[in-house]
């Protein structure tokens, strides 16, 4: 019985001693913070060796998150994985549904911004752009003629509406000289012609009657007017008016204008649109309603598939200006002995406990071992 307790008892301390060793080493890893002096002299192992080793760790936890943890290729096959995309474009349409379901008009929008004067500095920068963007338009083809930069199915419509228009004109000028002032225009017309002949003139017009003329010439006049051949060359001067107009180059139309009155046209529309046509006071979701699916299901995919594309073209210049070596390191640094040992006693605890352990389990089969050897003896 006595053997017995002695080979246990010698398990049991080599247990102790072993458990106790290894605890003892892993409270050094963090304890004392600070190095202890006794005569003057300091205490050999204080510090502890992360306290001591601080910056070394910092350094090398720097080091190992840029270079291994997180490196560009890491960070741009995260940005380009349809998932990520996914899940960012449909985070995207979450905040656009919340942000139109605000009903904030433009103008309110631009105020909370902090644009002073919104609608008017609105205007100013549209009649700013309308004008350059006529210029660099102009200037490309100020030198060309009109049909070479009018749409072709503006010219269609125009021409195939230059027959309408000239039975339009004859019934517009037949309706007016059948009219009361017509009649007196016409009248007057016949008088200057007889008083512009002299003597003579006066006594043909004497004989024939100015009354009857007037209404000889209405006749004949609407039946001019009314005759197909008639429409038919009025059409035909019309086209060829048009194909002159067709001709004339941009920059002649421009003089005929005036180049800086048509500059004060672009912008004076450019303006008005912006303050006059009510846009601005309407709300956001109710200018967009005609768009909200395609905006939705297209271009909020492609807008991040876009961002994110760019973002990973830029990610090691991005990464290297950010520096996450130093702000790793930096940051370590800032840590406190007691939260830095709490972060590794939170990561570590387990498998700490169980080098403690088999610290223990150690020194017992140690112990048993010098027991049996010591019985034996």
């Amino acid at each position: 019985m006595g053997s017995f307790a002695y080979w246990v008892l010698m398990i049991a301390i080599g247990a102790f001693i072993g458990g106790m060793t290894n605890f003892i080493a892993i409270v050094m890893l963090f304890r004392p913070y600070e190095p202890l002096y006794v005569l003057g002299r300091r205490l050999p192992f204080t510090p502890g060796l992360i306290p001591k080793r601080r910056r070394e760790l910092a350094e090398q936890l720097g080091k190992t998150v840029a270079e291994h943890l997180v490196t560009p290729e890491g960070l741009r096959r995260k940005l380009t994985a349809p998932a990520f995309a996914a899940e960012v474009a449909e985070q995207g349409r979450t905040w656009l549904k919340r942000w139109l379901s605000r009903q904030e008009t433009p103008l309110q929008w631009l105020e909370r911004l902090g644009v002073p004067s919104p609608a008017e500095r609105l205007g100013e920068w549209a009649a700013g752009q309308a004008d350059r963007a006529y210029e660099r338009w102009a200037e490309a083809w100020r030198r060309r003629p009109i049909r070479d930069w009018l749409p072709p199915e503006w010219k269609e419509t125009m021409e195939a509406r230059l027959e309408g228009l000239a039975h339009y004109l004859a019934d517009r000028v037949l309706e007016y000289m059948q009219s009361e002032e017509g009649k007196q225009q016409l009248a007057g017309m016949i008088r200057r012609f007889f008083q512009e002949r002299g003597m003579m003139g006066g006594v043909l017009q004497m004989l024939l009657g100015n009354v009857q003329l007037v209404d000889k010439a209405q006749v004949e006049l609407g039946k001019f007017l009314r005759h197909a051949g008639t429409r038919e060359a009025l059409a035909r001067l019309l086209f060829a008016e048009w194909n002159k107009w067709m001709d004339t180059p941009l920059e002649a139309v421009e003089e005929m204008i005036g180049r800086q009155r048509v500059h004060e046209a672009v912008r004076t529309v450019a303006r008005r649109f912006v303050l006059e046509s009510g846009w601005l006071h309407r709300p956001i979701a109710e200018l967009i309603a005609p768009y909200e699916q395609r905006l939705f299901q297209q271009l909020v995919p492609q807008a991040t598939e876009t961002a994110l594309r760019l973002l990973s073209g830029q990610i090691e210049a991005m990464v290297a200006r950010l520096g996450l070596e130093d702000i790793v390191r930096e940051q370590v640094e800032s840590f406190s002995l007691r939260r830095l040992e709490e972060i590794v006693l939170s990561i570590a605890r387990r498998e700490l406990s169980m080098i403690t352990y088999l610290g223990a389990l150690l020194g017992g089969l140690i112990g048993a071992v010098q027991g049996a050897i010591g019985l034996w003896l």
